[in-house]
C-alpha cells in the first residue's frame, strides 16, 4: 500500500545533549520556520501522588509562574517573558508536566536563561492569590453539592478505585487549602532535577550558538534521580458502572476498556484502531452514531495511552432517554471489528492520515518539541521514520485482533453523568453487565 512508503517522511534533525547532571538536551534546528520553542519535560502528574498530596503537582506548576528571586512578583516575570515576544505556556498531565516557552529567533538564548530561572528558582510564596484561581478552576467540574460531574474524572475513579490512575489532576477543594510552601518545595526538591526531566529546544535557531547557554543555565540543576510511578493495576475493579446524577440538557456517556500503553507492540495497532473508528466525519463512530441514528451532535473514540496502561473511550453526549441506545450502538460498532477486521481501504486512509500527522511536526516547533521532548522522557522512539514504519506494518487483521483482545465487552466499563430515571438506570446496569 502507498501509505506504508514511511522512509519518504522527512526525519526531524534531532541533537542529544547529556550534561554534566545528567539532564538531557535534544536540539531540533528547523531553520525554515520563524519561531523557535524552549519546551521543558518533567515526570510529574497526578499519578505520582497520594491521596494527601493529589493536586499538588498542578499547583507547583501554576505557583512557578508567581516569581523568582531576579523576578519577584508575577507581573514582573510576565513581563519580562513578554518583552522577548514570548509566551509560556505549561501543562499537568497524569504522567508528566510541560512547558513551553515560544520565542522569535533572536530572543532564544534570553529565553532559555529565563525558563531556566522560572524551573529552578522560584520564590513558590503568595499561595493565597493562585489558590483561589486554582479554586475556581475545581470548582468548574464539581456539582452544588460538591461532587465530581467531569465524565472523565468519573471514569477514570471507576477503572482506577484506589489508585493513583484514578486521581484528578486538580485534586480535591481540601487538599488545594491545606498546601503549605513546604510542600511545594519538597514536591519541587524531588521531581525537577535533572535525572527526571528532558530540555528540549525546536525551531529557528542554531544549535552552536545556543550549547553554551544551554549548559551555563542548567548545569546548576540538582542531579536527583529518576522517579517511578505506582504500577498499573490490572483490570480488577469489582464495579462497573458509575452513575452521577447532574441536571441539565443531556447525559455525558463513556464506555471504557482497559488497555496497554504506549511503550507496547500492540500500540501501533491500536493506534490505527482509533483512527480506523473515529478519524473524520467519514469514519465508523460519526458516520453511525451521528449521520445514520442522529443519536448525537459530536461523538468520540480514542486511546489515552500512558507507558504502561492506556484507557479505550467511546464518548458522546446525549438526551437523556437515548442514553441505553447510545451504549447499544457503540457496542454494535464494537462487535462489527471484533468480527470482521475493517478495510484495505479504511486502514489505508487511516495510515495516510496519520502519517500525514507525522510529517507536520516539522510545520511547528511546539509539535516538535512535544514528539522529541515526551518521547526522550518516556523512553519512546525519538525518529519519525521508527514510528511511521512501525505503524505502516500494521495490518486489518492486526486491529482486528486488539479490537477481539482489548474491548471484550465483558471488560467494559459505563459511566453516565445525568438525569436518567429508574428504568433507564436498570437498561444501563443491564448492558454493564452483560
Amino acid at each position: 500500500m502507498a501509505a506504508a512508503k514511511s522512509s519518504r517522511l522527512p526525519e526531524l534533525p534531532t541533537e542529544s545533549l547529556t550534561l554534566g547532571n545528567s539532564l538531557r538536551v535534544r536540539l531540533v534546528p528547523l531553520t525554515h520556520l520563524q519561531s523557535a520553542t524552549v519546551s521543558f519535560f518533567v515526570r510529574l502528574g497526578s499519578r505520582y501522588e497520594t491521596p494527601r498530596t493529589n493536586g499538588l503537582s498542578h499547583f507547583l506548576e501554576h505557583m512557578l509562574y508567581r516569581g523568582t528571586a531576579a523576578h519577584p512578583a508575577a507581573n514582573e516575570l510576565n513581563l519580562a517573558i513578554e518583552r522577548l515576544g514570548g509566551t509560556l505556556d505549561a501543562a499537568t498531565h497524569v504522567d508528566f508536566t510541560s512547558y513551553f516557552l515560544s520565542l522569535p529567533p533572536e530572543t532564544i538564548a534570553k529565553g532559555i536563561e529565563l525558563l531556566a530561572e522560572v524551573l529552578q528558582q522560584p520564590l513558590l510564596t503568595e499561595l493565597r492569590t493562585e489558590k483561589q484561581i486554582i479554586r475556581e478552576e475545581i470548582l468548574e467540574d464539581l456539582n452544588e453539592e460538591g461532587e465530581q460531574i467531569n465524565v472523565d474524572n468519573v471514569s477514570r475513579r471507576l477503572l482506577y478505585p484506589d489508585h493513583p490512575l484514578g486521581f484528578t489532576i486538580l485534586g480535591p477543594l481540601d487538599n488545594l487549602d491545606g498546601f503549605k510552601t513546604e510542600d511545594l518545595r519538597r514536591h519541587h526538591s524531588a521531581h525537577y532535577n535533572a535525572c527526571n526531566s528532558v530540555l528540549c529546544v525546536t525551531g529557528a535557531f542554531d544549535a552552536g550558538e545556543i550549547e553554551q547557554t544551554i549548559r551555563s543555565s542548567f548545569d546548576g540543576m540538582p542531579h536527583g534521580s529518576t522517579i517511578e510511578p505506582c504500577r498499573a493495576p490490572g483490570d480488577s475493579a469489582s464495579q462497573r458502572f458509575s452513575y452521577v446524577q447532574e441536571h441539565g440538557s443531556q447525559t455525558d456517556v463513556r464506555l471504557s476498556f482497559h488497555t496497554p500503553g504506549v511503550a507496547s507492540s500492540e500500540a501501533p495497532a491500536l493506534l490505527l484502531l482509533e483512527r480506523v473508528l473515529d478519524d473524520g466525519l467519514s469514519t465508523r463512530v460519526h458516520q453511525t452514531v451521528c449521520e445514520e441514528r442522529g443519536l448525537a451532535y459530536e461523538a468520540f473514540s480514542g486511546n489515552d495511552s500512558l507507558e504502561d496502561c492506556g484507557v479505550f473511550d467511546f464518548g458522546a453526549s446525549v438526551e437523556h432517554g437515548k442514553a441505553p441506545y447510545l451504549v447499544e450502538t457503540m457496542f454494535e460498532l464494537i462487535d462489527e471489528l471484533r468480527r470482521n477486521p475493517p478495510t484495505d481501504e479504511e486502514v489505508d486512509k487511516a495510515k495516510r492520515r496519520y502519517l500525514w500527522d507525522l510529517r507536520t511536526v516539522r510545520d511547528d516547533p511546539e509539535d516538535a518539541a512535544h514528539f522529541i521532548g515526551s518521547s526522550a522522557l518516556l523512553g519512546l522512539p525519538e525518529r519519525v521514520g521508527t514510528v511511521a514504519d512501525r505503524v505502516a506494518q500494521v495490518t486489518p487483521q492486526n486491529i482486528q485482533h486488539v479490537a477481539q483482545r482489548y474491548l471484550d465487552p465483558k471488560d467494559a466499563y459505563l459511566t453516565c453523568v445525568g438525569v436518567l430515571d429508574e428504568a433507564l438506570l436498570s437498561d444501563l446496569r443491564g448492558l454493564a453487565r452483560t
